[in-house]
């Protein structure tokens, strides 16, 4: 009762763990999408307004220098000096362009795009970092064409427009360009930084409030799905428990021999410390193991007496008709190492397809200790049962031909607590014995959930497991 409450609270905790880490990094996803698109929306407002500014700023030394580009084409050094002169005497940007920024960096190019005058912003911090980029990454003009275009860059970490705008003479002919590094300043950065916080806090509060409203539907839908998937192993179970039961009254047996084969390889693969994802297809072959005699004819099966050589081969094809049965079946397909290498043997000499050692599956090898344990040890109707002694005996006498040796040697260990555990059980003890043995290994899990899901729902607490005494 302690582990299942124990179990319990440990999948109340994974479950609300799980959905809070689920719930951060699809927070953190999202903040960072809409964050980064709330900065570049912020930013491509204020984009528009220093395109605007820019184009106006253009239009007007177009008219200073409009002398110049109607003289000639292209500008000669007198033009270009002429222009540089109008550029130098240019008044530093008034209180729109502080707000905003500055121009870090211009020049003038001729209609063949050669530059002929050139202004920076010497006193500017990056303004090492701005000529390296304008002389790196210029303009691809071409001559002749009208342009204007402009496209967010990076210089030192800090955002820059580069905008390149054509100059036309009075004619309306591309007479010249201008090409700029437009520093973009703090305030405005502030502003859509603060903008983008703004987004981000906004997106935080509706995550959480959508999880509020969310919890508790994801829980009951996820506790209707455990349900189902309880159910659905428990109709397994039973399901595999009925049609091992069918195969042992083909066999004029009882479900015992099942329910104890199965039994004595579950405690064999703990004590091989097998995981339990070896250990549940082993329970699955040992209930099935003999699902193949359903297609071996009665005249053969149920001989009282010895079998003919072709009675006998005719025997040995249960193993190929149970590998055919359990194939069709998706949740009994991993059965198939024991259904299909029962009757295989160490050494190579069993039968159907003559594996040795290793190659035999080690659910099939662990089988094989258990099913000729209990034939032994189990009463039959043309033998008395050996007493342990005997049977370990005769087992001991095929170490290492029929059976594995480091299997055997593990069976060994256990095989007196076996005996007499279990060997003369009736057919209810076996029983609970194999639902203990369904419950741990196939439904346990599911139904921790279903219970942690339970207390979630309803509110409750699974109690505290008693603390252990100090010694």
């Amino acid at each position: 009762m302690d582990a299942a409450r124990t179990s319990r609270r440990g999948i109340v905790a994974s479950l609300h763990s799980l959905l809070i880490r689920r719930l951060v990094v699809m927070t953190a996803v999202i903040c960072v999408v809409l964050g980064g698109a709330a900065y570049l929306h912020q930013l491509a407002r204020y984009d528009e307004a220093i395109i605007e500014y820019s184009l106006a700023g253009a239009e007007d030394f177009r008219a200073l220098i409009l002398p110049q580009l109607d003289a000639a084409a292209p500008l000669g050094p007198e033009e270009g000096g002429r222009i540089q002169q109008v550029l130098d005497a240019l008044p530093s940007e008034g209180r729109t362009a502080s707000r905003l920024g500055f121009t870090a960096s211009v020049r003038i190019l001729d209609g063949q795009a050669r530059p002929v005058a050139r202004r920076a912003a010497t006193n500017y911090r990056l303004a090492r970092e701005v000529a390296a980029y304008f002389d790196a990454r210029p303009y691809a003009f071409r001559p002749g064409q009208a342009v204007q275009s402009s496209r967010l860059v990076s210089i030192g970490g800090r955002p820059h427009l580069h905008l390149a705008v054509s100059l036309a003479d009075s004619q309306g002919r591309v007479a010249a360009y201008a090409e700029s590094i437009y520093a973009v300043s703090g305030r405005v950065l502030e502003d859509v930084a603060a903008g983008a916080l703004r987004t981000v806090g906004l997106v935080v509060l509706v995550a959480l409030a959508a999880t509020l409203l969310l919890y508790p539907v994801i829980v009951r839908l996820l506790r209707r799905v455990t349900r189902l998937s309880v159910h659905l192993q428990e109709a397994n179970l039973e399901t595999l428990r009925v049609l091992g039961s069918a195969i042992a009254k083909r066999d004029s047996d009882t479900d015992r021999h099942n329910y104890r084969v199965t039994i004595y390889s579950v405690r064999l693969a703990e004590a091989l410390g097998l995981p339990d994802a070896s250990i549940r297809p082993l329970v699955k072959g040992a209930m099935l193991h003999d699902v193949g005699k359903i297609g071996i004819r009665d005249a053969v099966l149920l001989k009282p007496g010895a079998l003919t050589d072709g009675e006998y081969h005719e025997m040995q094809e249960h193993v190929q008709h149970g590998r055919d049965i359990v194939s069709q079946a998706g949740w009994l397909a991993d059965a198939m190492d024991v259904v299909g290498c029962h009757h295989e043997r160490y050494d190579g000499g069993g039968y159907d397809r003559g594996l040795a050692g290793a190659a035999i599956p080690l659910a099939a090898r662990i089988f094989t200790v258990a099913d000729v344990f209990d034939a032994l040890t189990s009463r039959r109707p043309y033998k008395e049962p050996y007493p342990l002694g005997e049977a370990m005996r005769l087992l001991e006498l095929e170490r290492g031909t029929r059976f594995d040796p480091a299997v055997f040697d593990a069976f060994r260990g256990i095989a007196k607590d076996l005996y007499e555990g279990v060997s003369d059980c009736d057919e209810g003890a076996l029983k609970e014995a194999l639902g203990a043995i369904f419950r741990r290994y196939f439904t346990s899990d599911l139904e921790a959930m279903l219970q942690g899901m339970e207390d979630i729902v309803s509110g409750r607490r699974s109690p505290r497991p008693p603390a252990m005494p100090q010694s």
